[in-house]
């Protein structure tokens, strides 16, 4: 469950390394066109860096959400595609659903999975203009040379997947004209007005529920430095005791709603706040991990990016039956990235043990396509891990 990193240089195509192997790679088997993609972060879309036979730099333009288009489909599922003629194995009206066949006008193809640290983290793209039986054995010989590496990458070449499975693996594209083009929902809608109410009533509760116990306490304070005997003092401390505890849970509550920490000082100090609370509240450790170099983002996104979190936490700090828990916060290229992971007993995330309300994990979905994020959760015996990776520049429709 590592995560993965490139350095920038790779990541804004210059790396010598790569671009010398894929250049090899389209000469020595004489490939109308070979490239590969990398994506720089989990749930990042995969993005063509290095190519041979391109016929513009159109392709350089292409970014692939998981899921869509070849290098996009390929990176979801981990697996490896081939098609030998795409004019009789695809309906030619789903050319447009595969970027690149359609700005390198492709006819065969082989892509291969590229992973790191466990990981699917790019693509290795081998491509004809033309469709003939040779292909295969050009495919097949490179796969056999490569011999399960990429540089220092590793290649998978096996279980190939079926026009079926591939068609399975495809998402909807989020949009015409742009990656983050989507349109306005009703669950965005229901949310947004949800963070304004959980606003209102949080200040409604700090400015006027807690000011009123507080003068209370105050008043009762001076009672007890004028009670008379003993009853009168030990029923005085009794009304103080229980105002402190009211202000503390409504404190608590208001925090829950709409934390101050998060508008005044934003997402990283908000989230060590409830970190805190959690650890108090269940015992478990919460450490916090990563370079978190910006310190403020965009409202929308902070708040989206905290509640996900939040819910995250909660979670693993109730359920997990783990005693560590590590919240990593990076943010590059545009991207931040917030994982979230225990050591404990795990769930099935098909068929997750319905707890509490049994609105977590749907909910945390709903608002990580608010910012047009990728959720992935993953979990088994070993513990959960749960990333969120969102473009710095999204916000949700409103």
């Amino acid at each position: 469950m590592g995560l993965w990193s490139f350095s920038e240089a790779t990541l804004n195509g210059e790396c010598t390394q790569y671009a010398d192997e894929v250049k090899r790679l389209g000469t020595d088997y004489g490939f109308d066109f070979t490239a590969v993609g990398l994506a720089a972060l989990p749930g990042a879309p995969l993005k063509w860096l290095y190519s041979q036979g391109s016929t513009s730099d159109r392709f350089r333009r292409i970014m692939l959400a998981p899921g869509r288009g070849i290098g996009g489909i390929v990176l979801k599922a981990g697996k490896p595609m081939l098609f030998t003629d795409i004019d009789t194995e695809m309906d030619p009206r789903e050319y447009s659903s595969y970027p690149i066949v359609f700005a390198e006008d492709l006819r065969s193809f082989c892509a291969l999975p590229l992973g790191k640290d466990s990981r699917t983290v790019g693509v290795l793209l081998m491509a004809f203009r033309t469709a003939k039986e040779a292909h295969v054995l050009a495919f097949r010989s490179c796969v056999r040379e490569l011999d399960g590496r990429f540089c220092d990458l590793e290649v998978v070449a096996q279980d190939f997947m079926d026009f079926e499975e591939v068609s399975k693996s495809t998402v909807e594209p989020v949009g015409s004209a742009s990656l983050f083009a989507m349109s306005n929902s009703s669950v965005s809608l229901v949310i947004h007005a949800q963070e304004q109410e959980r606003t209102r009533i949080s200040r409604e509760i700090h400015d006027g529920i807690s000011q009123e116990l507080a003068v209370a306490a105050m008043k009762a304070r001076l009672a007890l430095g004028l009670a008379q005997d003993s009853d009168q003092e030990g029923m005085l401390q009794e009304v103080c005791a229980g105002i402190d505890m009211a202000l503390e849970q409504l404190h608590d509550l208001s925090v829950e709603l709409r934390p101050s920490t998060l508008d005044h000082f934003g997402l990283l100090p908000a989230l060590r706040s409830r970190a805190l609370a959690f650890e108090r509240a269940y015992g478990a450790r919460i450490e916090f991990l990563g370079d978190l170099q910006i310190p403020r983002f965009d409202p929308a996104l902070e708040t989206q990016v905290y509640r996900i979190c939040q819910e995250a936490l909660l979670n693993a700090s109730k359920y997990a039956e783990s005693d560590h828990i590590e919240v990593t916060l990076t943010a590059s290229n545009g991207w931040i990235m917030v994982s979230v992971q225990d050591h404990g007993s795990g769930f099935d995330t098909e068929k997750p043990v319905v707890r509490g309300s049994g609105c977590g994990l749907p909910g945390m979905r709903e608002r990580a396509s608010l910012i047009h994020a990728e959720l992935s959760i993953e979990s088994g015996p070993k513990g959960t891990l749960i990333t969120l990776t969102a473009p710095m520049g999204s916000a949700p429709d409103r």
